[in-house]
């Protein structure tokens, strides 16, 4: 699996004004060699090749200023979204369900001083000889970072610099060489089901096992912050952007990012300490395109990458050797869990057409019909599990009928960035 190591580049850093050059070039080289494809493409010509492009653009001043590998690899940048964009619209011609519209020929990246491209260095232009000496080297740069222990220079895949709000980061990517090993017993099943409160809220097939909320709060509280200072201060400033809006901005992404990290990492060791090897996963595809739950509500649910938090998750999950399962969640927060109601796939015609045996009553609690009451967030996430991993979560039907007291409905609220157990979730109740 690849890993990735940031550094940040602040605007007072002895780097920054390197990357700001080098990115500036990257993006001039990209433009032009977008343009010549785009007027081929239009003219019926068709997209340019790589190997015609390096002879087309090698003299090309932007070119010149990069090393020629790095020049390479931009062109590459290129040549790959025409190949995407081509692969794109032979998928859409067979399916147009899976598209929002008809894919978009590549364009070109913000023009003018605003507009930066990502800097690729590759293996064949990073020195060999100072990795020997301890330092990574990108070719004709001034950039010296130490070198990871126990890093070995097959397993350096390249190093990036990538344009952000504020700073740029550099990233070594490197192959960490692990191999994820699945278990092949089959033993205690988790689902996850994603919110904003509760940023991830744990069941299990086992019910004896008390549900996990991971507090999504200080995200939310986070991101309200920055929404009323960026307002405060582009009143006073009406037009355009300064410093210190860009230094919220880039505050806020790092704690968001550093946030996710400790919110999955808590989660895997959670999960092994419990013996769980299977992992249900909630996520609609294109469940933040045009949502209406509200001015707030959608404000709160959009600026909380969710997908990014499944990707870590996923990626740190398989690290483990646990499978994991991303599957769609439509209805499991309206259907009832404790009366077993069936759980159908979302189709747009027949959406109003299906009716469940109970209802959400407040923002933390669902009814059943017999009156019972359990956390909302619990009955959607034992929901995903029977819709995703049904093998697993089945068996708890026959339990569910004889006695649906032996679901705990009080989950446990795990904050990341502590290690103590905090107070359970108010507002619940055991069933």
């Amino acid at each position: 699996m690849y890993q990735v190591e940031q550094h940040q580049i602040k605007p007072n850093h002895l780097w920054f004004e390197y990357c700001e050059q080098t990115c500036l070039a990257s993006k001039n080289l990209f433009n032009t060699a977008q343009y010549s494809n785009r007027q081929s493409f239009f003219y019926g010509y068709g997209s340019i090749s790589q190997a015609v492009m390096d002879k087309l653009f090698r003299d090309n001043e932007n070119y010149q200023v990069l090393p020629a590998k790095v020049s390479q690899l931009v062109l590459k940048q290129v040549q790959d979204a025409w190949q995407s964009y081509f692969k794109a619209i032979k998928a859409w011609k067979l399916d147009h369900s899976k598209f929002t519209g008809r894919p978009k020929a590549p364009a070109y990246i913000e023009a003018g001083e605003k507009g930066r491209n990502l800097v690729k260095f590759n293996i064949q232009a990073i020195s060999k000889t100072q990795f020997k000496k301890g330092l990574l080297v990108p070719s004709l740069s001034p950039i010296s970072i130490p070198v990871k222990p126990g890093l070995e220079y097959e397993n350096l895949v390249e190093v990036r610099i990538v344009p952000r709000v504020g700073c740029y980061v550099i990233e070594v990517v490197y192959d960490d060489r692990i191999q994820a090993n699945p278990s092949l017993q089959p033993g205690i099943a988790a689902s996850i089901d994603i919110g904003i409160d509760n940023l991830a809220m744990i069941t299990f097939s086992n019910p004896s096992i008390t549900p996990i909320a991971i507090n999504g709060k200080p995200l939310k509280s986070r991101n309200q912050w920055m929404n009323k200072e960026l307002a405060r201060l582009k009143s006073i400033l009406k037009l355009g952007t300064s410093q210190k809006i860009q230094n919220i901005i880039r505050n806020r992404n790092n704690y968001v990012h550093t946030y996710l990290h400790q919110a999955t990492a808590r989660i895997v060791t959670l999960l092994t300490n419990i013996g769980v090897t299977h992992i249900a996963i909630g996520k609609n595809p294109q469940w933040k395109t045009a949502i209406n739950i509200g001015k707030k509500n959608n404000q709160n649910f959009v600026q909380i990458p969710h997908a990014k938090f499944v990707t870590m998750l996923t990626q740190k999950l398989e690290k483990v050797g646990l499978n994991v399962k991303v599957g769609e969640e439509s209805y499991t927060s309206l259907a009832s869990f404790l009366d077993w109601d069936t759980i159908p796939i979302f189709v747009p015609v027949k959406s109003s057409s299906y009716k469940f045996s109970g209802k959400r009553i407040k923002t933390k609690k669902y009814r059943s019909s017999d009156g019972t009451i359990i956390h909302a967030d619990v009955n959607g996430s034992l929901n995903i599990g029977r819709k995703v991993l049904p093998n697993f979560f089945d068996c708890l039907q026959s339990q569910v009928e004889r006695n649906s007291g032996c679901v705990v409905a009080h989950p446990r609220r795990v904050n990341p960035f502590k290690m103590t157990k905090a107070k359970d979730l108010s507002g619940s109740a055991y069933i």
